[in-house]
């Protein structure tokens, strides 16, 4: 009998050990305090009590629950602010998720729906700042900015009817628009009706004849099309007014590279290189024309070859 006892003292005892270490908290990076186990300080090897309870000692080692974070609360006012400060920053992800809470006093704005589209779509967010867009055309349909905008979105979709619906709804508000002459441009370009996207994209650079991306899109329609000698003078005007735009040097340096200027093209693929690439392809088109650098510099007579070939004959 007195056995039986022994051994049930025993496995009390190992089954508070075991409840002691599993109530312990982790630790780590927390703004929680610790819960408190005990106030007893522990050892190596901890007294047991001679007669304990299951129930006594889980209460024992239990302690208080912890404190819940409240959630972060910001009337639609103050989010309204900061969600357009946090746009003209370029601070895009932020101002989309302010702007989303100001939008609950905002449900019959136009403008607070078109900026929290832009915000979307600036943070890659595209598929729910189409409906952000499209909710802000049916409160306000004379907004040509929102239909130029709304175009660009279903572009980068590869909605292409639908982006040229939206274009043309902007054309219709404004015909003189460069900016929605040049996204009907563009959805006519996915469209395949190249003849009618060249001639809109015409129409947009004679409207906007310092708008470098007008100038790059239809300089690269050109040279698509096999047009190269015309889409270099577009292409150097786009370069010279976003030198800092990657793909516009990379167009341009594919253009050099066609005409067969080697020299020129690598130094606009080494330009776009430095602005950030363009998706990988300013990197392609150097390591692709870098051999024939090569070739034309080892067929080059140095110099002092040059100079004496050049001496007049006796």
């Amino acid at each position: 009998m007195m056995k039986r006892t022994h051994h049930a003292t025993s496995g009390a005892a190992a089954l508070v050990f075991g409840l002691s270490l599993a109530a312990a908290p982790l630790t780590g990076c927390t703004d929680k305090k610790p819960v408190e186990t005990s106030s007893r300080t522990e050892t190596t090897q901890p007294s047991v009590p001679t007669t304990p309870s299951t129930e006594s000692q889980v209460a024992e080692v239990q302690g208080p629950p912890a404190p819940s974070t409240p959630a972060e609360t910001i009337d639609p006012k103050t989010a309204w602010k900061e969600g357009v400060q946090s746009y003209q920053s370029g601070d895009f992800a932020t101002a989309s998720s302010r702007l989303r809470v100001a939008l609950d006093g905002r449900q019959d704005d136009p403008y607070a729906h078109y900026l929290f589209g832009l915000a979307l779509w600036k943070s890659g967010q595209v598929d729910e700042a189409e409906g952000e867009l499209v909710r802000s055309t049916t409160l306000n349909e004379q907004s040509i900015k929102t239909w130029v905008n709304l175009a660009r979105v279903r572009l980068d979709r590869k909605e292409f009817d639908s982006a040229l619906e939206a274009a043309d709804k902007a054309v219709t508000i404004d015909s003189q628009s460069s900016d929605a002459l040049h996204q009907r441009g563009r959805a006519l370009d996915g469209l395949n009706r190249g003849d009618e996207a060249v001639a809109t994209l015409q129409q947009a650079c004679s409207l906007s004849p310092d708008n470098g991306y007008i100038a790059n899109t239809l300089g690269y329609l050109l040279l698509r099309r096999g047009k190269t000698e015309e889409a270099v003078p577009l292409l150097e005007a786009a370069r010279d007014r976003l030198p800092q735009v990657a793909y516009v040097r990379n167009n341009l340096g594919v253009a050099y590279e066609r005409t067969g200027d080697v020299h020129r093209a690598a130094e606009e693929f080494r330009a776009a290189l430095q602005a950030g690439d363009s998706e990988g392809k300013a990197s392609a088109s150097l390591a692709r024309i870098e051999p024939l650098l090569r070739d034309r510099i080892a067929s080059q007579p140095l110099p002092e070859e040059q100079a004496t070939t050049d001496q007049p004959q006796n």
